[in-house]
This record gives structure tokens, sequence and C-alpha cells, in this order.
């Protein structure tokens, strides 16, 4: 992954993360403000998070450098040297059998909450869409859970289709 800084709107710096110390700190402290008002969102589903406090950092630091492998994306947005957002995706290869071979998911978005409301996570999209046309892929697909109607309504602004519900059953 390249870490070619790109200019943004207002005083704010937009550039690849890099497999440093300070990229994973930064990320860490996002991640873990996102956990405080996140909380909710899977309760009453098998796939509740574990608590972020409880990770062990070391997983997490696996976790960050997962995303320096091929087809991997991760972009900070920063702020007078603040880590105040970032988004992370990939390219899925489907099998054969499908139209679309190549397929961009966007794994996570993520602003500082008083960050909000200044165009950050679209900057970021734009920048992330960028990426994905340049490896030709014409196709993005996501997950986000139903009682997250904040991010539910940002992906349908931004263009993004309902076109399967996952589901689950305790057996």
């Amino acid at each position: 992954m390249g870490s070619t800084p790109t200019s943004g709107t207002k005083n704010m710096e937009y550039f690849l993360a890099k497999n440093t110390e300070e990229d994973f700190q930064g990320l860490f402290k996002l991640e873990e403000e996102s956990d405080l008002y996140h909380v909710d969102i899977n309760e009453g589903t098998p796939f509740i998070r574990v608590p972020f406090v409880e990770q062990s950092k070391k997983d997490y630091r696996k976790d960050f450098s997962d995303n320096f492998k091929n087809n991997h994306y991760l972009l900070f947005a920063k702020d007078d040297h603040e880590y105040v957002g970032c988004i992370s995706g990939y390219i899925e290869e489907l099998p054969q059998a499908y139209q679309s071979r190549n397929i961009g998911y966007l794994d996570d978005i993520i602003v500082a909450k008083k960050h909000r409301g200044q165009g950050i996570s679209s900057e970021m999209r734009d920048l992330f869409f960028e990426w994905l046309r340049s490896k030709n892929v014409s196709y993005c697909t996501l997950d986000v859970k139903i009682k997250n109607t904040d991010a539910v309504e940002i992906y349908k602004k931004w263009g993004f289709k309902t076109d399967a519900l996952h589901m689950w059953k305790k057996i």
C-alpha cells in the first residue's frame, strides 16, 4: 500500500496508512471511541463484539497489520496532527460463476464524533472509490447493522442499494 499524501478539504490531510506504531495508535484511538457509541448495535445477536477494552492490544496489532496485505486499503484523515477518521476496505475476488469477478468491500469507516458533519467521510469514500476504480473494480459492497440507522441513511444517500438481508437464528 502506498503512502502518498493527498490534500483534502479544509485543513484535513488524507493519507494511506503505513504499518507504523503512530498509525496503529491513531487507528486504535479511533476504534476505541467508535466502540463507545456502537456498543448496543449488536446487542441480542450472536455477532456481539467483544468490548474493545477487553481485546488484547497484541491481537488488535495483528489485525492492524492485516491491512497491509495485497488488495487492502486503509486511509486516515488527520486534522492538525490528530487522527480524526479512517476508512478501510479491500477487493474480494468472487468465483467464476459471478459476472463481476472483483468486488470492492467497504469494511469500516470511522469519523471522530467531534469532527462529524465536515465532509470527512465523503472525502474518504471518494478516495476509496478512486482506488477501487484504479484496480478496475466497478462495484462496492458493505454490511451495516439495521440498528445503525445513521450509517444506513448515509449509505443510502451515497447511492448504496439493499440487495440482501443477513439473517440468523439460534439453534
